[in-house]
């Protein structure tokens, strides 16, 4: 393996720590997720998302929620539960990065 898809799959691997509960019981309903997060990551090497390059447009998911006036409270706590998810998960990657980035310095 080369050093970049080692560095995607520890912050794959981290991404999964964060998220899923410590008797590993819910590793399938947080996968979707972590593939949203990771599609909508922005890459250092082009600063382009999955998304954006393959859709051409990033998806707004909690923006349109927000819009609606009459948004069912299910779908107001799937949101709210899935910002607070993508946040973990996006602050667990910029700490990968900022290991890394300090680690590749070093060297």
């Amino acid at each position: 393996m080369d050093g970049a898809t080692e560095r995607a799959n520890r912050s794959i691997g981290q991404m999964f720590q964060a998220l899923i509960k410590p008797d590993q019981r819910n590793w399938v309903e947080k996968s979707p997720l972590i593939k949203f997060m990771i599609n909508a990551s922005i890459g250092n090497v082009m600063g382009l998302a999955p998304f954006k390059i393959n859709y051409r447009y990033m998806p707004a998911m909690m923006k349109e929620i927000r819009a609606m006036e009459r948004t069912p409270q299910g779908v107001k706590t799937f949101a709210q539960n899935a910002l607070k998810n993508m946040t973990l998960a996006h602050d667990t990657l910029i700490k990968d990065r900022i290991f890394q980035q300090k680690y590749t310095n070093k060297k």
